[in-house]
């Protein structure tokens, strides 16, 4: 057996773990519930956030840039005040820690490698601060609870989430046919589609550019998203907080009913709410049924949990599983598991978050705040903040992607002399912390027993090595680096 399995599918085994005796079970058993919170600090629903979101925005745009107008210096100190008070510096700190924590102490860390999967492939820009209020309750609340269901579901559950409706604009989407694009018009106002929702549900969450989609495809499918909002429409030049924190609904007034073409396909008039929701459903079934979504995603699972650029040898059964299934995502995660058993000697380099949680796990390395409260009044400590300024200092921070499309899973975009060093860096400054103290030649054997296949050669690699070197070596070598 290739120990490495541990890394691919999880985060490796700590050293007071006992080593799977059937190691497909024990990564299979996790994917199979959704798995209770580990975590004991504070956690905020998606609610509550909206509301910091909204006070922040609101307080922000409407009334500080308003009082201050004249102060630029007063402005700065009075926002800056603001921030404490909508935790704006607090939130992102305390997803990622909450993130972490689950996959280094929860009981499914497998569970927890496809969330960050899927978080990635649904991703989120930096944008208007969502890193900080949205981001963390979208990957629990809505991305969470779908991993159990059908693709089906996952894609409609996402497509309609605030975070992706908010983070694609489409709330300022105006259907060119529909009810307000005609009341628009007769005002000499204009009705503008937007195409952002339309064309990254197409590009990037579904069938990806090699289904052969044009511009009118692109189209088509922005009408069939037109009405989905997380905003009042104003009915007044007054403008209120509240208009800031709605949950996404569907209005009819700004929705396009057709009919719409879409891949080829003919879609009939959506009139009425009831009618127009069912044809985004309709449409997203036909979506991750379309032969371009299932071999583009599951090329890109086993991309992310075998191998790069896995041959079809690979990518097949999980093609299978995913047409034998009709999409149910247990049975494509556990094909995605099986592949990477039994291609678990093919190297893959790994993200460098995905790296940090592993050695921190590996090491059984105390790095958690004892507490995560807050008093809303102050800049968040150093010390609960000290995952998120890692994560940036690696150069992925989880929540931030500098691209729609995610963070790379692409060794060549990671495989360079400063993001390698900066890896090292934090390993040293890990262990100038006195962290790694505890790991004598003794448990780094453990560590080795448990997670490495070629344990011998590691050792003889780091015989010559200084002992209170050996730990850096390891977790910096090419064994750690590509598993």
């Amino acid at each position: 057996m290739n120990k490495s399995f541990f890394r691919k599918v999880g985060f490796g085994l700590s050293v007071n773990e006992k080593i799977p005796g059937n190691p497909l079970d024990w990564a299979i058993d996790q994917i199979s519930i959704i798995p209770d919170l580990n975590w004991k600090g504070p956690i905020y629903s998606l609610e509550e956030m909206m509301n910091y979101h909204a006070e922040y925005n609101y307080t922000d745009r409407r009334v500080l840039r308003q009082s201050f107008k004249n102060s630029r210096k007063e402005y700065k100190r009075a926002k800056k005040l603001l921030k404490y008070k909508t935790g704006h510096y607090y939130f992102e700190p305390l997803w990622m820690s909450i993130r972490q924590n689950e996959a280094l102490n929860g009981s499914s860390p497998v569970f927890h490698r496809f969330l960050h999967f899927w978080g990635n492939h649904f991703a989120i820009q930096k944008k208007n601060s969502m890193y900080s209020y949205d981001v963390g309750p979208y990957h629990r609340e809505v991305i969470t609870p779908s991993m159990l269901k059908n693709i089906e579901d996952l894609v409609y559950n996402v497509t309609i989430s605030w975070a992706m409706i908010h983070n694609l604009d489409n709330s300022k989407s105006i259907g060119p046919n529909s009810p307000r694009a005609f009341k628009n018009m007769d005002r000499g106002k204009s009705a503008n589609l937007n195409e952002n929702h339309g064309r990254e549900l197409l590009e990037l969450h579904t069938v990806s550019p090699s289904a052969g989609y044009d511009q009118e495809d692109v189209i088509n499918m922005s009408k069939v998203m037109s009405g989905w909002m997380h905003r009042i429409p104003k009915m007044s030049s007054k403008i209120h907080k509240k208009e800031e924190n709605v949950p996404v609904r569907f209005i009819e007034e700004y929705h396009d009913s057709g009919p719409f073409k879409i891949l080829g396909k003919k879609y009939i008039e959506s009139f009425g709410t009831k009618a127009a929701k069912s044809m985004l459903r309709k449409v997203i079934k036909d979506l991750v049924r379309h032969p371009s979504c299932i071999e583009f995603i599951s090329h890109k699972l086993c991309n992310h949990f075998v191998t790069q650029n896995p041959s079809s040898e690979i990518v097949n059964p999980v093609i299978n599983a995913w047409k034998k299934s009709e999409g149910d995502l247990k049975s494509i995660h556990t094909e995605v598991i099986k592949q990477a058993y039994k291609y678990s000697s093919l190297k893959k380099f790994q993200q460098p978050e995905t790296w940090f949680i592993q050695f921190i796990k590996m090491g059984g390395i105390k790095y958690f705040p004892n507490n995560f409260d807050y008093d809303f009044k102050t800049m968040i400590s150093r010390e609960k903040d000290q995952i998120r300024r890692i994560c940036r200092n690696l150069g992925q921070l989880p929540f931030r992607p500098l691209q729609p499309n995610g963070w790379s899973d692409y060794e060549e975009d990671w495989l360079s002399p400063e993001l390698l060093f900066r890896r090292i860096g934090v390993l040293n400054k890990i262990k100038d912390k006195g962290k790694f103290k505890h790991i004598d030649n003794e448990y780094l054997n453990e560590i080795l027993k448990r997670n490495f296949d070629n344990s011998k050669e590691i050792i003889s690699f780091l015989k010559n090595i200084s002992d209170d070197e050996k730990i850096i070596a390891l977790f910096s070598s090419k064994w750690m680096l590509k598993t």
